[in-house]
């Protein structure tokens, strides 16, 4: 999987976690076009808009991994390696991205109207959601 990948450190001081930038960006006169991300197991790709405040998660996957992107927007992700108990968070700007491991719990709050992109390398299927509630942040 092909992304460019920085180290990022929020305001708490938590451990640092792996942010994903657009690996190739082209402008010109017809517009913008943006690579974000190349290669993966992905299966399903989703779009959606939060308002601020709202909180994305709170559970896990046990064979899903999940990519997120900001393309506009604001957010904080708090996750928790529910096998270790491990935590760790970090601020998501627009233009930025994270690869949401499997056994990870995560919880994204909005901290603006924010629009992402979601890619999930299962389809979701709602007879077999693999979908665990593990609260990580309060406020869903």
């Amino acid at each position: 999987m092909r992304g460019k990948k920085t180290m990022a450190e929020d305001r708490r001081g938590d451990q640092d976690a792996e942010i994903l930038t657009p690996s190739f960006e082209r402008l010109d006169s017809r517009g913008k076009f943006v690579e974000v991300l190349s290669g993966g197991p992905w299966e399903s790709l989703f779009w959606g808009r939060m308002q601020p405040g709202a909180v994305l998660g709170n559970h896990y996957h046990r064979r899903t991994q999940v990519f997120l992107f900001l393309v506009e927007g604001s957010a904080r992700i708090d996750l928790v390696d529910v096998d270790t108990g491990v935590r760790r968070g970090h601020g998501l700007r627009a233009n930025e991205g994270v690869i949401l491991k499997v056994n990870e719990s995560h919880a994204i709050r909005f901290l603006e109207e924010s629009t992402f992109i979601m890619l999930k390398s299962r389809r979701y299927d709602p007879g077999d959601p693999d979908t665990y509630e593990y609260a990580v942040a309060s406020g869903t």
